[in-house]
């Protein structure tokens, strides 16, 4: 975890930071075991930030679906 924000830390004001997640970030203290430690990385993310959110089904799980019929 501190690993984590030392990364996210020294990167997010020089370099572009491209993270695919499927958690949404309220659900990030959970991952890490603790909020003071979630928030502080959530917030180095989405400071100067684009967020995409994508939906829809998954093709995985729509896959496997069919396989197991």
């Amino acid at each position: 975890m501190h690993n984590l924000f030392q990364l996210i830390n020294a990167l997010y004001e020089y370099r572009s930071i491209i993270l695919t997640i499927n958690k949404t970030f309220t659900g990030w203290g959970e991952f890490f075991f603790d909020d003071n430690v979630a928030v502080p990385i959530v917030d180095r993310i989405i400071h100067h930030s684009h967020i995409f959110m994508l939906g829809g089904e998954s093709y995985r799980l729509k896959a496997r679906l069919i396989d197991s019929y």
